[in-house]
């Protein structure tokens, strides 16, 4: 009942960091995968809340000249809030060149700690709920398809460390000026 009275009520496209005033000009230049859906398409549930809730595995390529490090960010444009809602961020994903993408359940699920981040080979920064950690899909039922844009950053540059992890307008901020190329992978999920 809730979703269909909010059905219309939506962050939209516009908030995505990707549409950022800042980002807006960096080349979409990027090509983003994933074995586990296609471009618009379902999210599998083992991703979302209603199932094991791990983050899927992700591909890139086409990473530019000087691209020293790579920022995901997971955000959800159809949640009815005034900005999308974050579901993930790993950052200073390093050494470009050996590593293409992400595996399955490699952004972690269980908050993680500054000290201990460095076992899981990058970063991470705080979901909408404030944990350091990935949150699958779980729109709410009868609110109609909600879509996850994957979005991927090259930057030229690893960030500096953050005093604990960095909430979204955070990352922006620490992106901004070194952003190289951008994109993303959109995956649908409805209940």
């Amino acid at each position: 009942m809730i979703g269909k009275l909010l059905r219309h009520i939506r962050a939209g496209t516009k908030r995505l960091v990707l549409n950022n005033a800042y980002l807006k000009h960096v080349p979409d230049s990027l090509v983003i995968s994933s074995v586990a859906f296609q471009e618009n398409g379902w999210l599998p549930e083992t991703y979302t809340q209603f199932g094991e809730n791990i983050s899927p595995p992700l591909e890139w390529h086409n990473l530019p000249v000087g691209a020293k490090s790579i920022v995901v960010i997971i955000e959800d444009s159809d949640v009815p809030l005034p900005v999308p809602f974050v579901h993930g961020i790993a950052y200073n994903i390093a050494d470009v060149t050996a590593r293409a993408g992400l595996q399955e359940g490699d952004i972690p699920t269980m908050p993680v700690t500054m000290e201990n981040e460095l076992r899981h080979g990058l970063s991470i920064g705080r979901n909408t709920l404030g944990k350091p950690a990935y949150i699958g899909p779980g729109p709410i039922a009868g609110h109609g398809p909600h879509h996850y844009y994957f979005q991927v950053f090259a930057l030229d540059k690893l960030l500096p460390r953050f005093p604990r992890p960095p909430k979204r307008r955070e990352m922006i901020k620490a992106m901004t000026g070194h952003v190289l190329a951008k994109s993303c992978l959109v995956g649908v999920y409805e209940k």
